[in-house]
């Protein structure tokens, strides 16, 4: 069902309807959830129960509610005449009546009034019951008056309530009642809606549309009731949505305060930096090139005595042996910052496999006879895990 404007962002997009009926000398609820869909109205839950003072803990309590009250404890009166001061109609229908003791309200056709009162203890208890259970009542409507809400959407020229049948031909009685309980779906302008809810819903569409032809105090006390939800409605939103923007600000100055907090330590550090000693510098250079001279006279030594040393061994190796590592004059100790290099000096070390202990025994022995070998150490000789035969020596060189 379109709608030709709905724009309340206090009254959000979701709404309940509850009509209050009597039938067979029993007081029922008639509960209708509608919500907004792209400017369109659809019906979302309904239910119809007895009513036991409570509402069932299903349906939303923080939605706007519209209260539409049509049991026994509500008269209605239909008149001829349809004079614009609502004290003539009062006085006609009921004469000598207290009106600061009622509400009423009332609906003007062409020829005929449907003045429909109930007295404001009975009403004000029945708001009072649904304000102790958390629920914002947002309009209000007596007996049938809301159906004319749906004058303009529906091709129909009559339609059944809970417990009624209202006709807009004013040639015969505008409500009937009845002690059966109908069924009948009706179409309002695309939208489906059982008789059991055509008041309820008749009473929410008046909330949207924010206007109605009827008159009467209770037309007044509704418009109150509207009121003080929105403001209600205004504090609850406004607080979270500045709750909101006050955590967003914080946040944003959280980050902002972290960036430039890291900024300042970068500059920070990069002063320190800036300001290092100059004679650390030069101190750390002048290790650096301690140690590369060292380097490069362990590497001159190396490539000068190991090579005659290397092809004097390989000469002799047999091809039973296969060499996995040669090393010479290996680290003391791993290589660490502030310490000196240490290795050991005339010592060559020979790891590899062999599949000819006779070979290996014969290899070693021409390796002990050379002239640059002081001495030879076989320091490990045994199977791995792939059954080969694997040795070490250590070579003291003269």
């Amino acid at each position: 069902m379109k709608l030709p404007y709905l724009n309340d962002i206090l009254l959000g997009k979701r709404y309940i309807g509850i009509e209050h009926f009597s039938l067979n000398n029993k007081e029922m609820i008639s509960v209708l959830l509608i919500e907004k869909e792209k400017a369109a109205l659809v019906i979302s839950k309904k239910d119809k129960v007895s009513y036991c003072e409570t509402l069932p803990d299903k349906w939303d309590k923080t939605l706007p509610f519209v209260l539409i009250i049509n049991t026994n404890q509500v008269i209605q009166k239909e008149l001829l005449g349809i004079e614009s001061q609502d004290e003539k109609l009062l006085q006609k229908g009921f004469p000598n009546t207290n009106w600061d003791e009622f509400y009423f309200e009332i609906w003007r056709l062409k020829t005929k009034s449907i003045v429909v009162i109930s007295r404001k203890i009975y009403v004000d208890e029945l708001l009072f019951n649904y304000h102790k259970q958390g629920i914002g009542i947002a309009g209000i409507s007596l007996g049938a008056c809301s159906i004319v809400e749906l004058m303009n959407y529906s091709e129909r020229n009559e339609l059944l309530t809970n417990h009624q049948t209202i006709s807009w031909s004013e040639e015969t009685s505008i409500i009937t009642s009845s002690i059966i309980d109908l069924e009948s779906t009706y179409d309002i302008n695309g939208l489906l809606v059982q008789n059991c809810h055509i008041l309820a819903f008749a009473g929410i569409l008046r909330l949207l549309l924010n206007r109605t032809e009827n008159t009467g105090n209770l037309i007044a006390h509704s418009n109150y009731l509207l009121g003080s939800y929105k403001q209600q409605s205004f504090f609850s939103k406004g607080l979270k949505i500045m709750l909101g923007i006050l955590v967003t600000i914080l946040l944003i100055n959280f980050f902002v305060f972290t960036h430039y907090f890291k900024l300042a330590e970068e500059s920070s550090e990069s002063l320190l930096l800036s300001k290092s000693s100059v004679e650390d510098v030069i101190k750390t250079k002048e290790n650096i090139q301690v140690k590369e001279q060292k380097i490069k006279n362990v590497m001159a030594i190396t490539a000068s005595q190991s090579s005659l040393v290397i092809n004097e061994i390989t000469k002799s190796i047999p091809q039973s042996i296969l060499l996995t590592e040669l090393v010479y004059h290996p680290l003391e100790k791993k290589i660490k910052i502030e310490e000196p290099i240490l290795t050991q000096e005339k010592t060559v070390i020979i790891s590899g496999t062999t599949i000819d202990n006779t070979a290996f025994t014969r290899w070693v022995k021409t390796i002990d006879l050379l002239k640059e070998v002081n001495l030879v150490v076989i320091t490990h000789f045994g199977k791995n895990e792939q059954n080969e035969t694997e040795f070490s020596i250590k070579l003291k060189l003269k």
